[in-house]
């Protein structure tokens, strides 16, 4: 999948996608070398007498792994950060919506554009989620904050 290394490389890759961009959509992924962030792009395409939503698969952003989060060579999630510079600057450029539920910390249990309907709000910090099924988490919290519940209980 196309590393996006830059704001030149996102704008190729929505130049090549038919149709008028409306929503450019990123969510967390991760692997064994780390998390990283999809980018997708959702544009309409004029079929007759109505508009038909079609899906781009766009590209990753990733820097290097988790790695540097243990040895404090890089702010929190600099990916993250990243990824909002360069979809505020989609959305102002090309008038569409920036969709990128989980700003802050990865979390791979977001729901994506065509599936946030579907998503709680997290009662602890109002990230947009899935509801969780595990029988041995709450259903209305993300991971990351019933991680930290669980740190501050134990101390």
């Amino acid at each position: 999948m196309l590393l996006i290394s830059s704001n030149d490389v996102l704008e190729a890759e929505i130049a090549k996608v038919p149709g008028k961009p409306a929503v450019l959509e990123v969510l967390w992924d991760g692997d064994s070398e780390g998390w990283f962030l999809y980018a997708t792009l959702y544009s309409l395409q004029r079929k007759f007498f109505r508009n038909k939503m079609l899906i781009h698969r766009l590209g990753v952003i990733r820097f290097n792994g988790d790695h540097s989060q243990f040895n404090g060579t890089t702010p929190d999630w600099p990916e993250a950060a990243y990824a909002v510079i360069l979809g505020r600057q989609m959305a102002e450029k090309y008038d569409l919506t920036f969709y990128f539920p989980s700003e802050k910390e990865p979390e791979d249990n977001c729901p994506g554009w065509m599936q946030r309907h579907k998503g709680v709000s997290c009662a602890d910090c109002n990230k947009l989620i899935l509801p969780v099924v595990a029988p041995d988490l709450p259903r209305n919290i993300c991971y990351n904050c019933y991680l930290k519940k669980e740190y501050r209980n134990k101390r």
